[in-house]
């Protein structure tokens, strides 16, 4: 079997992304062009050279890229390739080698970027920052690309997908744009990760709620970086405010959320997670004072993802936990009236809790930047900078915060 694929994929880099992350079949390596005349625009890839898988550190690999142009007039050419890994792990383009020298085209810079779990490169004039090409009334320009993986490429990425998109599609919606895969070597299975919630659904001032959150790793290799996981918890407005806690070294230790109402980092998971499951105890608590008038339904969402790099977002889960009112106290008709007793305030130590089963994994973050115990009271707390929340989570955060508007 080649170690390569030539194939027609559909237009939207979204549809590319999906395509390429649930694992591509590799066929024999064949020169592809579309039909002549049929858009402004043709692409045409020469075969790549030479043979063989791309190995991580190792040889690159060549081939041409032609942009032919059948019209009458000049036309403008963007040109944008994707680099779509196959396997759970985002690329910011720093694992991979990529070079493009002009054949029959004017001086060409790049730029490397990203998006969504794909790498983007950018091919431009030399000497501009974002203009596009003016290929000329029937002139076809070419491009000698040439593509490796570097040493760091992801362990638990299986291929490596270049699509060409030539940015014409809004005038031409039905054509599909050529890409060609690599095949990383050694050969691994390619899997995903999930993450999923259990325990308990319901929190009050006088009962706290234990749950947890499983990340599982069905892949076939190693995070080579560290994963990180945002909370968030969020309704339809006013949403009280939430305590998290986590169990950290044999006791709980307070989540903290300096910058968003009920927007928490977890620690990370530690560099090389392979397969298996990742188990995190948590716990909330409704601070004294904080309760609704009436019980309060909110989303529970986790997002998991690089914590350095390309954050996208490689996993996520919903869940829904209710906000329970304080209770009224009653008084039986002749009896005394006995003090209640306070609701447990923020700012003092944890209730001693229960010991966790002998099944639970213990959570150990390695991120000394990001935990700290003693620094208040018993429990110590998580302290996440919120210059951290706001780096490393801003893709997580935008895209909890499109899930906001969408269900406000």
């Amino acid at each position: 079997m080649s170690a390569r694929t030539l194939s027609r994929r559909p237009r939207l880099a979204a549809v590319a992304v999906a395509a390429a992350v649930c694992g591509t079949a590799l066929m024999p390596a064949v020169a592809y062009a579309d039909a002549p005349a049929a858009k402004p625009l043709h692409i045409a890839f020469g075969t790549p050279s030479p043979a063989g898988p791309l190995a991580r550190g190792g040889a690159t690999e060549s081939y041409t890229v032609s942009a032919t142009n059948n019209n009458a007039k000049a036309v403008e050419f963007n040109a944008n390739v994707f680099g779509v890994p196959s396997g759970p792990s985002p690329l910011d383009g720093s694992e991979v080698k990529f070079t493009v020298v002009p054949v029959s085209a004017p001086a060409t810079d790049i730029e490397v970027g990203r998006q969504d779990m794909a790498m983007v490169v950018h091919l431009r004039p030399h000497g501009t920052k974002s203009a596009p090409f003016s290929i000329p009334a029937n002139t076809t320009y070419t491009w000698n690309i040439t593509v490796g993986l570097n040493a760091n490429f992801p362990a638990n990425d299986g291929n490596l997908t270049l699509t060409f998109d030539t940015g014409n599609y809004e005038d031409n919606p039905s054509h599909s744009i050529p890409s060609i895969s690599f095949q990383a070597s050694p050969s691994i299975r390619i899997g995903t990760i999930k993450d999923h919630f259990g325990g308990a659904t319901k929190v009050s001032a006088a009962k706290s709620a234990e749950f947890s959150l499983d990340v599982v790793n069905e892949a076939g290799g190693r995070f080579s970086k560290p994963l990180r996981t945002q909370l968030t918890a969020f309704g339809t407005g006013g949403d009280p405010a939430l305590d998290l806690f986590v169990w950290l070294d044999g006791r709980w230790v307070e989540v903290a959320a300096p910058d968003h109402v009920n927007t928490w980092l977890l620690p990370d998971i530690p560099t090389g997670f392979a397969e298996g499951t990742y188990h995190y105890k948590l716990m909330f608590k409704l601070p004294a004072g904080k309760a609704p008038k009436t019980a309060k339904v909110l989303e529970l969402n986790a997002q998991t993802g690089l914590s350095s790099g390309n954050t996208s977002i490689i996993a996520e889960t919903d869940e829904k936990i209710t906000v329970l009112p304080t209770a009224p106290v009653t008084t039986p008709t002749g009896t005394p009236s006995a003090t209640p007793t306070p609701a447990p305030s923020s700012t003092t130590s944890s209730p001693a809790p229960s010991a966790p089963a002998a099944t639970d994994a213990p959570v150990v973050n390695t991120k000394a930047s990001l935990a700290h115990t003693g620094a208040s009271g018993s429990n110590g707390t998580l302290a996440v900078g919120a210059a951290a929340l706001v780096a490393a989570g801003a893709a997580m955060a935008l895209a909890g915060l499109r899930r906001r508007r969408r269900q406000g």
